[in-house]
C-alpha cells in the first residue's frame, strides 16, 4: 500500500536532519510513505515491512530516500506492558497512543504507564491525530530521542517524569503539529534539544520542572510557532539556548525559576516575537543575551527578582520594540556597546549596576520615578552616543553617587558621563540639573589633568598643580564655573573685603597711604576712608580725590584688575541665567 501526504500540507516546510553524518539542517516540504512487505534487517534486528520514505524540497526535488523498519503496533505495546527495553531506533510508528495502549489492555487514564529504557533514536513518529507518550513515566539508564523525526500529527509528552540521567532529544525534527512538554518533569543529569528543529506548531513547556545538570537547547531552530516555558522551574546547573532561533509572535519565559546555574542565550535570534521574561527567579549567576537579535516587538523583564545575579545584552542587537526591566530588582543590568533604538524603562526597584557604556541611544532611556522609588548604586554611561534622551533627575537618582563614587572608572571616564548628563539635561530644559552636572564635568576634568600629571616630569607637575589651584579657588570656589550668580556676588564681597581690610592695616601701620586720608585723622576715619577707597578702586570708578602713595601703589592696581575680572565673571554668570 502507498501512502503520500500531501504537498500542499507542508508548503510552510518541514525541518528535517536527514544527513547526520555531515550534521546539515535541511529543509524539507514534503515527504511520501511507501510501505512494502520486503523486510529489513537494521543492526541485528529483523522487520518483516519496510517503510521507504521520499524526501522532497520545496521545488519537489528529490533530496534522499530512506528505508525504515516498520515495527509493529501490537509488538510496541506488548513490550510496554511486559516492562521490557524499547528499542525502536531506525523504526517508523504509526498512530502511537499511550491512551490507545491504556484501552487495549484496560488500564485506568489515571495510571502512569511506566517505559524502559527507551531507544527511539533515528525513528519516525507519525499520527493521523496525535503522537501520545503523555503520563509516561521514563526509566532506565537514558531516553534516546536522538535524530528522531515526528512527522504528520500532534506530540505530547503531558505530565511526562523522564527519571533517567540523560535525557536526549537532540537533533530530532518536528513537523506542523503542536508539540506538549507541559508538567514534564526530567530528572538530575542532561536535558538535550541541542540541534532540534520545531516547525508553525506551538511548542509548551509550561510548569515543566528541571533538575539538576545541563539543560541545553543549543542551536535549537523552534519555528514560527510560539514558544512557552512560563511557570517552568529549574534547580542547579547551567541552561543552554545558544544560537536558538525563535519566530513565533510570543517567546514566553514568564515566571521562570532559573535556579542557580548560568542561563546562556548567546547569539540568540527572536526574530519579531514578542519576548516575556517578567517576573523572573534567578537566585545568582547570570542571565546572558550576549549579541542577540531582537526584533520589532516589546522585550519584558518586569518585576523579576534576581538580587544577586546579572542581565546581560552586551553587543545585543535591538529593533524598535519596547524593551521594560521595571521593577526589577538584579545585581546588574549590562546593555554595553548596543544600539538603543526604542524605548528603554529602567526604572528598576533595585540595581547595583546598570552599564550602557559605549551604546548609542536613538530613543528614550528612563530612570526617573514614579510610584516606586528608582534605586541604582551605579550608572555606567562613559563612551555613549546620545541621539535621544535620558529621562533623569540628579537629586531623586542621586548622581553624584551612581557616577561620583565609581570605583572602576577614570576621572576622564568619570567627567565624560557628567558632559553626556550636562547635554542631556539642556535639552530637557532641566537647567539646574544642567549645572550641576557641568560643575562635576569640570572638577574631574581637572583631576585628570592631575593624575594624568603624575607620569610627568616634575615642571610639568609643578605647572599642572598651579593650574589646578588657580581653576579650583577661581573658577570653582568664586563662582562655580559661572553657574551661581550669587556665589560670584558673595566672592565679589569676600575680595572687596580682603583689600579694604589690607588698606586698613597698611595704614595704621604706616606701611603705606592714601592721599585723602590725613595722619591726624582718627581710627574709625580712616577705616572708612580705608573701605571707600577700596571701593572706587575695585569698581574702577576713580574720582581722583584719593591717590595711592608707598606700597599701595602695587595693592591699587591688583585691586583694579580684580575687580573688572569679578564684575565680568558675574555679568557671564548673571546673564547665562537670565537668558535660559
Amino acid at each position: 500500500m502507498y501512502y503520500k501526504y500531501s504537498i500542499l500540507r507542508f508548503e510552510v516546510g518541514l525541518y528535517f536532519n536527514y544527513n547526520t553524518t555531515m550534521n546539515a539542517r535541511k529543509t524539507i516540504y514534503s515527504y511520501a510513505i511507501k510501505f512494502t512487505d520486503e523486510p529489513l534487517r537494521c543492526e541485528g534486528k529483523e522487520y518483516s515491512q519496510t517503510a521507504r520514505i521520499s524526501l522532497r524540497d520545496e521545488n519537489k526535488n528529490l533530496l534522499e530516500k530512506r528505508k525504515y523498519g516498520v515495527f509493529d503496533l501490537e509488538v510496541l505495546y506488548e513490550t510496554i506492558h511486559k516492562g521490557l527495553d524499547l528499542d525502536i531506533s531506525n523504526c517508523l510508528i504509526h498512530n502511537f497512543s499511550i491512551e490507545d495502549y491504556k484501552k487495549r489492555y484496560h488500564i485506568d487514564e489515571s495510571i502512569k504507564i511506566t517505559i524502559h529504557n527507551i531507544n527511539a533514536s533515528n525513528s519516525f513518529f507519525e499520527a493521523d491525530k496525535l503522537v501520545d507518550f503523555s503520563n509516561v513515566v521514563f526509566e532506565g539508564k537514558k531516553t534516546n530521542f536522538k535524530n528522531a523525526h515526528f512527522g504528520l500529527g500532534n506530540l505530547s509528552f503531558l505530565n511526562c517524569k523522564f527519571n533517567t540521567p540523560t535525557t536526549d532529544f537532540s537533533n530530532t525534527s518536528y513537523s506542523e503539529g503542536n508539540n506538549i512538554f507541559q508538567y514534564a518533569e526530567f530528572a538530575d543529569g542532561l536535558v538535550s534539544f541541542e540541534n532540534a528543529s520545531f516547525i508553525n506548531g506551538n511548542l509548551s513547556f509550561i510548569n515543566a520542572r528541571f533538575n539538576n545538570g545541563l539543560t541545553t537547547f543549543k542551536n535549537v531552530d523552534f519555528g514560527n510557532g510560539n514558544v512557552s516555558f512560563h511557570f517552568a522551574l529549574f534547580s542547579k546547573g547551567n541552561i543552554n539556548f545558544e544560537r536558538t532561533l525563535f519566530g513565533g509572535n510570543l517567546t514566553d519565559f514568564s515566571k521562570v525559576e532559573f535556579g542557580s546555574g548560568k542561563v546562556d542565550f548567546r547569539k540568540a535570534n527572536f526574530g519579531n516575537s514578542e519576548v516575556s521574561f517578567e517576573d523572573v527567579m534567578l537566585q545568582d549567576n547570570k542571565l546572558i543575551f550576549r549579541r542577540a537579535k531582537f526584533g520589532n516587538s516589546p522585550i519584558s523583564f518586569k518585576q523579576s527578582e534576581m538580587p544577586n545575579a546579572q542581565i546581560i545584552l552586551n553587543e545585543a542587537e535591538f529593533g524598535t520594540g519596547r524593551i521594560s526591566f521595571f521593577g526589577v530588582n538584579a545585581n546588574a543590568i549590562k546593555i554595553k556597546s548596543s544600539i538603543l533604538s526604542s524605548y528603554v524603562d529602567f526604572r528598576v526597584t533595585r540595581c547595583e549596576v546598570i552599564d550602557i557604556s559605549n551604546a548609542i541611544i536613538h530613543n528614550i532611556l528612563d530612570f526617573k520615578k514614579g510610584i516606586n522609588q528608582v534605586k541604582i548604586d551605579k550608572l555606567y554611561i562613559y563612551s555613549v552616543r546620545n541621539l535621544g534622551k535620558l529621562f533623569i533627575n540628579w537629586e531623586e537618582n542621586d548622581i553624584p553617587k551612581i557616577i561620583g563614587q565609581q570605583t572602576k572608572t577614570t576621572y576622564h571616564q568619570k567627567a565624560e558621563q557628567f558632559r553626556i548628563l550636562k547635554e542631556d539635561f539642556h535639552t530637557m530644559g532641566q537647567y539646574e540639573d544642567e549645572d550641576k552636572a557641568y560643575i562635576e564635568f569640570k572638577r574631574n576634568e581637572l583631576k585628570d589633568i592631575i593624575h594624568a600629571a603624575q607620569k610627568q616630569s616634575i615642571s610639568k607637575r609643578v605647572l599642572a598643580y598651579i593650574r589646578f589651584g588657580f581653576q579650583t579657588i577661581v573658577f570653582d570656589w568664586m563662582g562655580k564655573y559661572a553657574t551661581s550668580p550669587l556665589r560670584v556676588l558673595t566672592s565679589i564681597f569676600f575680595v572687596y573685603g580682603f583689600y579694604s581690610v589690607l588698606y586698613v592695616l597698611f595704614e595704621l601701620t604706616n606701611h603705606g597711604q592714601i592721599s585723602c586720608i590725613a595722619t591726624e585723622m582718627g581710627t574709625w576715619e580712616k577705616i572708612i576712608d580705608s573701605f571707600y577707597f577700596s571701593a572706587v578702586t575695585f569698581l574702577t570708578i576713580g574720582y581722583g580725590e584719593c591717590v595711592p602713595t608707598g606700597f599701595f601703589k602695587i595693592i591699587a592696581p591688583l585691586e583694579g584688575w580684580t575687580g573688572v575680572f569679578m564684575m565680568s565673571y558675574f555679568t557671564v554668570a548673571f546673564v547665562r541665567k537670565i537668558l535660559r
